[in-house]
């Protein structure tokens, strides 16, 4: 009898089990990275939005007016926070915008009440409701 098989018969070992445990642990793998890419895909897989500043202007330290266009799918509606910043990019203002669930791309403008003289004005998020 050769070492390996008297230790293989010492120990309870098997021939192919370490084979078995290999395919295993491999399908099991497999099947993790499978369910993080199932869960990425679906969660971009979401209703995009994006807006985009067409212009704003500055009418006083406590307004500032800004214009900005929506992308949506059409017949969704829209919540966007518009703020405007000073020039240390602390925010002075806020408002809450809903975006009609008219067209697939909506422009709008919006007066921003400020407590303190704005430089920039930015759509910082949209979501979809409902």
């Amino acid at each position: 009898m050769s070492d390996s098989a008297y230790l293989d018969a010492r120990y309870g070992r098997r021939a192919g089990r370490a084979g078995r445990v290999r395919v295993l642990a491999a399908v099991g793998v497999l099947a993790a990275v499978a369910a993080v890419t199932v869960v990425f895909v679906w969660s971009r897989s979401g209703s995009t939005v994006s807006a985009s500043v067409t212009s704003y202007q500055v009418l006083s330290d406590t307004r500032t007016s800004v214009s900005f266009t929506v992308d949506k799918a059409d017949g969704q509606q829209v919540s966007c926070r518009v703020v405007a910043q000073d020039r240390y990019t602390d925010v002075v203002g806020s408002v809450d915008v809903t975006v009609p669930a008219a067209h697939a791309q909506v422009s709008l403008t919006v007066t921003v009440p400020t407590r303190g003289l704005a430089v920039v004005a930015v759509v910082d998020s949209c979501r979809v409701l409902g």
